[in-house]
């Protein structure tokens, strides 16, 4: 069996070869998880605003396109579809309508014209904050799974240098 030696020169073209290609890997692979996040978001949101429509319509129990004082109140305590939809949306004046002592001040706040009535307008300006809780609740997993992934792929780089060096002395 013929060893031949490897000239440092050579061994670091090498290293720097599969550098480059593993960067490159790395480089596509965070590019796929963007567009996919992408798309998963697009469809969440898509999902979210039909529900969130679809509570509106379900409160607007006289279909006048404004949500009263009493629709509010029966909604948030008759409709298990509102009331479950309001509990994880995400919005903290939202969730507050279920909580009987903080459902008037949660009223006024929604009611941004102060006309007593909440009309669609003043619901998608909530909805849209409640939204953008969600996705970035959604961001910060997807953060917080990337960190766990490089960490788990450093440690993965750990051993495989652990065991280039073994053969290296043997």
């Amino acid at each position: 069996v013929y060893k031949r030696q490897v000239d440092v020169d050579e061994w670091e073209e090498a290293i720097q070869r599969g550098l480059k290609v593993r960067l490159a890997q790395l480089a596509e692979d965070r590019e796929r998880r963007e567009r996919a996040a992408a798309a998963e978001d697009g469809a969440f949101t898509a999902e979210f605003m039909a529900a969130a429509r679809k509570v509106f319509d379900l409160i607007d129990t006289d279909a006048s396109g404004l949500l009263d004082h009493d629709e509010i109140k029966t909604g948030v305590t008759s409709n298990q579809e509102v009331i479950a939809f309001v509990k994880d949306c995400g919005n903290q004046n939202l969730q507050d309508l279920l909580i009987p002592e903080k459902i008037e001040k949660s009223i006024k706040t929604l009611d941004t014209s102060g006309d007593g009535l909440i009309d669609a307008f003043e619901w998608e300006a909530i909805i849209e904050k409640a939204l953008a809780a969600k996705l970035d609740e959604r961001a910060k997993a997807r953060a917080e799974e990337a960190i766990a992934a490089a960490a788990e792929t450093a440690t993965e780089n750990e051993e495989r240098k652990r065991r280039v060096a073994k053969l290296q002395t043997s």
